[in-house]
């Protein structure tokens, strides 16, 4: 036997495999804490946002005279408050994920939901930003490019959901048969 080095007897009382399993909850339970502090960053931000387009729509509005406002700069603003709003919410989702994460709720029915939630929340935002671009450029002539990149993020937020999904169902399975 090397010095360093040893062997597992199969009468061991100690599980090695349920010390690992510990570990890596461990991980999971540390990583989280951090994402989700990330996160509650984002949530103040979104907000920030939302509320910081509203009120440069909103004043404007109060103070100007009618024919000093411009319809594109109301859509714009209108607009930007609403995919904050949308953004809030996939946050908060990815929030709650972490946060039951962080708890030590690993892939159980509701932690696996919100981030399945998140997924679809991002796509309904992503679809929302298409058309809030695409009818900016037609009416407005504003410049405004709309990319892929929200599809493919709440596609494989969803495709990450649902395997975990299944990976807990088959594990509930062969507990059954043992």
């Amino acid at each position: 036997m090397k010095a360093g080095r040893f062997r597992r007897s199969r009468n061991s009382p100690f599980n090695f495999n349920l010390m690992k399993n510990f570990q890596n909850k461990a991980k999971i339970i540390k990583v989280s804490k951090i994402l989700r502090s990330i996160l509650r960053i984002g949530l103040f931000l979104w907000v920030f946002a939302m509320l910081g387009s509203f009120t440069a729509w909103l004043i404007p509005v109060i103070a100007l005279p009618k024919e000093k406002i411009h319809s594109s700069a109301t859509y714009a603003m209108c607009g930007m408050t609403l995919m904050a709003a949308f953004g809030l919410i996939v946050n908060l989702k990815l929030f709650r994920f972490f946060d039951r994460l962080k708890n030590g709720h690993l892939f159980d029915a509701q932690t696996v939901g919100n981030l399945g939630a998140a997924g679809k929340w991002w796509i309904v935002f992503w679809l929302f930003e298409g058309l809030f671009y695409q009818i900016g450029n037609e009416l407005f002539q504003m410049k405004m490019v709309w990319d892929a990149g929200g599809l493919f993020a709440g596609l494989a937020f969803i495709f990450v959901a649902w395997l975990l999904k299944e990976a807990q169902e088959l594990q509930e399975e062969q507990e059954l048969t043992v």
